[in-house]
């Protein structure tokens, strides 16, 4: 790993303890180990550090969404539309793994949900990536599958909040108890098979 990645990397994670707005750059520097003059010879500022930050997040999200072939990725070749229960629970398992656990996206949703409470454009970004953004996408998703007649008829807006709602939830829940992960898991499994039995007709 080289120095850049470094000064990302520890950057992330006081930007995840802290929130953005409490660190300082030579705190960054003093984490990487290096002096503030040669942090700046990498990146121009704090903010250039932050939008870094984003990008790498952006890079990460989209490279775990198509290897998992979700729906609307360039590689989708399993949607809802014909998974079974048991795949719609792989997918909802897996966005929920990555999002509690992966290096770079946890540190970014802590970093968020701290930084909310004080910049107004974080927090239209945390509720962009985590609650409207994340409920629209799923919303059109679900107003695709009852036009297909995949799913009962019912408000999609309403079905996109009864199916993702339980893993944010479950992210609140879970955050502070990273050893509990597997019952985590079984929670959400029996979640998604609940949301499948109302709206896809299965288990009946």
């Amino acid at each position: 790993m080289n120095t850049k990645q470094r000064i990302l990397n520890e950057a992330l994670t006081l930007f995840s303890e802290k929130g953005y707005s409490a660190v300082y750059v030579g705190e960054i520097a003093e984490a990487v180990g290096i002096k503030t003059p040669s942090l700046y010879k990498h990146y121009k500022s704090k903010q250039d550090i932050f939008d870094s930050c984003v990008e790498v997040f952006s890079d990460r999200m989209e490279q775990v969404r198509n290897e998992l072939r979700l729906p609307d990725t360039p590689k989708a070749d399993i949607t809802y539309r014909a998974a079974a229960t048991e795949k719609i629970v792989e997918f909802a398992t897996a966005l929920f793994l990555f999002y509690l656990q992966d290096e770079v996206a946890a540190k970014f949703r802590k970093m968020l949900m701290i930084e909310r409470y004080h910049n107004p454009g974080l927090n239209r970004l945390f509720e962009d990536l985590f609650i409207s953004g994340a409920v629209e996408h799923e919303e059109k998703i679900f107003s695709d599958l009852i036009d297909a007649k995949i799913i009962k008829k019912d408000n999609p807006h309403v079905i996109a909040l009864r199916f993702y709602t339980p893993i944010f939830y479950l992210l609140q829940k879970y955050d502070m108890h990273p050893g509990d992960v597997e019952e985590a898991k079984q929670e959400l499994t029996l979640m998604v098979q609940e949301f499948c039995k109302t709206y896809k007709g299965e288990g009946r």
